[in-house]
């Protein structure tokens, strides 16, 4: 099972926590207004950090290293990500952070090395990435199509396979 798992939650704050080993370290699924912050989760069998349909919330400050898919946010708005490190998620579906249908969120100096994409980006609505550092990745940031309004602003990319790539022909 998951190590700490939400569901139908609200105003949660998750701090301190070593967490090894479980299918996802954190789950959350409609819950809003969760704080994350100074945990450590690793070796999970899927992913460090997973939550669905989650608004309002931030997560900050956290490590997500050596689990199998990496952390992904799905299906959620107003998501803030800062400060974390996202280390060493390798795989044929493995992403240190993946994205997928969020809007109006935040990425600020964030760490992403040595996974194989750093940062996966779909569906997502007025992102702003801003001060992140994409070291050692496979791909540092994969951003599909139909984002939307995304911005990405002073980050660093260095030593990656490929440092951004798209499926848009534009």
């Amino acid at each position: 099972g998951n190590a700490i798992h939400s569901w139908s939650s609200t105003d949660l704050l998750i701090e301190d926590n070593v967490l090894r080993g479980h299918r996802d370290g954190i789950y959350f699924e409609f819950t809003s207004r969760a704080t994350v912050r100074r945990n450590l989760s690793t070796r999970q069998l899927r992913y460090g950090l997973h939550f669905m349909f989650s608004n309002d919330c931030e997560y900050r400050e956290n490590t997500f290293a050596d689990n199998r898919a990496g952390v992904a946010v799905m299906y959620s708005h107003d998501v803030n990500m800062t400060g974390n490190r996202f280390e060493r998620s390798w795989g044929a579906a493995a992403y240190g952070l993946l994205l997928k249908d969020i809007s109006d969120s935040r990425l600020i100096a964030n760490h992403f090395e040595r996974n194989t994409v750093g940062l996966y980006a779909e569906g997502t609505n007025r992102l702003e990435a801003t001060g992140n550092e994409f070291l050692g990745n496979g791909w540092g940031v994969q951003v599909m199509a139909n984002a939307q309004g995304t911005a990405f602003r002073s980050n660093r990319f260095e030593g990656n396979s490929f440092d951004v790539s798209t499926n848009s022909a534009n």
